[in-house]
């Protein structure tokens, strides 16, 4: 009981005698018998007389000493004072001995369940943080080692620990978005939207991985509020954006969000306005005005590879390929490879250059596969949107002849290779490539069959968007196929040619 007449004495005792001094030390003190003197040595103090050991209560005050005559004040009545020091002395002291107690507890706890922790992040506050970093990094490792090991649930509820421990963690956030995505679409979002808002440094990237995610399920009303964001703020890939934009406000067949950007008068808005309403034109089916904006001539600045690319590709999908062509020969140089190679092999098939056509694939397939490996990708993606199955069949005799590998790098290509085998409707190519993906795995690809019934035409739902997200498609590959096979046709389709 003495332990608790301590704790309580210590505020007690101490608040009644900083009374007494307050009150200019008139009467006797509170802890002084009253019935005595009051001179120092021969007062008998009055506090103790309740304690099991009377001694003990010089842990209280330290004015209690030891005389002939037992236990008395050593100071005179005038002179008792508090000893607030010795008070938080004791009460800091328990404190810090139960909060080590606790911290060596905890942190014994922590290392035997095998997080990585430091006692010193477990016992200073402002390092607490570190522990839960620490446990993010015990279950993102875990998470890691259960994805390798084909456990999915298992590495997805890992993941997802990992994130929850340590939110400032940026590759588990968006591992788990990513992750999300599939089985989970609105939680993948609620992901992203978080890392946008908790990480402004890597929004516009994480902006990239968002838009991708929502591409791959067709959401395209998402995707017109992020591109428009983005186009108000990164600068640096606005064209992008831009593109990002169009693409999906024709899936979605609403033009509004176009009218309010071109109708925006910030800075970075004003910029795009004459493409934007260009593509108004189009869209309202004002073709010959459109054209006559296509053909005019367009400021030259940052924007011009973009404006370039639009205008050229607007005028093949309004039919109009040998305009097309001539405006690319005019600004030669202005495009990179890439970009140049796609445009002409679209303006070739909407044009029916046959010759032109062949020659240009011939030119595009004539260095080795090992140096010319993103030409793979811009024929998946021609023959997607305009389908031969001549150039089908000499791409595939191309890279059967020099063995493309297939690995992490080069995986892109053969699942747009398989996606290109179904538009162009070689079965036979369809089979063989979806038993070469599953052998290559080392878990069996179940969604490979899906894929194949897709372009069979044996599922009952004909849109892409649904197989998708289990596809690892380059993004012009992706493109295509949303616009061949997606959720609405674009206003201005080019016509597919068959061979």
């Amino acid at each position: 009981m003495d332990v608790f007449r301590l704790f309580w004495g210590l505020v007690y005792w101490n608040a009644r005698k900083t009374w007494f001094q307050a009150r200019r030390r008139r009467g006797m003190p509170p802890c002084q018998s009253p019935s005595d003197s009051g001179r120092a040595y021969e007062t008998q103090c009055e506090a103790c007389t309740s304690w099991n050991r009377p001694a003990r209560f010089r842990r209280v005050c330290p004015l209690l000493v030891d005389t002939k005559d037992g236990l008395r004040c050593s100071a005179n009545a005038a002179d008792v004072r508090p000893f607030w020091l010795r008070a938080l002395g004791v009460y800091g002291g328990t404190a810090l001995a139960c909060y080590s107690v606790g911290v060596i507890a905890v942190f014994a706890f922590l290392r035997t369940v095998g997080y990585p922790v430091s006692i010193v992040h477990v016992g200073l506050p402002p390092l607490w943080h570190k522990v839960g970093q620490a446990r993010g990094g015990f279950f993102l490792e875990r998470s890691n080692r259960a994805f390798e090991q084909g456990r999915t649930a298992e590495g997805l509820l890992y993941l997802s620990n990992a994130y929850d421990f340590d939110p400032t963690n940026y590759t588990a956030g968006l591992s788990l978005a990513k992750h999300f995505q599939v089985g989970q679409p609105a939680r993948s979002d609620e992901v992203f939207a978080r890392l946008m808002r908790e990480h402004p440094e890597r929004r516009h990237a994480t902006a990239q991985d968002w838009f991708r995610a929502l591409l791959a399920r067709g959401n395209f009303k998402q995707i017109v509020e992020l591109a428009r964001a983005e186009v108000l703020m990164d600068a640096k890939q606005a064209a992008v954006w831009v593109r990002v934009l169009l693409f999906a406000s024709r899936q979605t067949r609403d033009d509004a969000p176009l009218r309010a950007l071109a109708a925006d008068p910030a800075p970075a808005a004003r910029i795009w306005r004459q493409m934007l309403e260009t593509e108004l034109l189009v869209r309202g089916g004002r073709t010959a005005e459109a054209r006559a904006a296509l053909q005019r001539s367009w400021p030259v600045d940052e924007r011009s590879r973009f404006t370039l690319f639009y205008r050229v590709s607007t005028l093949t999908d309004l039919g109009d390929s040998f305009g097309a062509l001539d405006l690319l020969n005019t600004h030669l140089g202005v495009l990179d490879d890439e970009a140049d190679i796609t445009l002409r092999l679209a303006a070739f098939a909407v044009a029916d250059s046959t010759k032109a056509l062949r020659d240009l694939v011939d030119k595009l397939l004539a260095p080795r596969l090992s140096i010319s490996l993103p030409r793979v990708k811009i024929l998946c993606a021609q023959l997607i949107r305009y389908p031969d199955a001549e150039i089908f069949e000499r791409l595939w005799q191309k890279i059967e002849r020099e063995q493309m590998p297939l690995s992490a790098e080069t995986a892109g290509l053969w699942f747009s290779l398989l996606c290109t085998a179904g538009a162009v409707d070689d079965r036979a190519r369809l089979h063989e490539l979806t038993a070469r993906l599953k052998n290559a795995t080392k878990t069996p690809f179940l969604a490979l069959s899906l894929v194949e019934a897709f372009f069979r035409g044996e599922t009952p739902e004909r849109r892409i968007t649904f197989l998708l997200p289990i596809l690892p498609l380059p993004l012009e590959v992706t493109y295509a196929l949303i616009e061949r096979y997606g959720q609405a046709p674009a206003p201005i389709a080019a016509p597919a040619k068959r061979a």
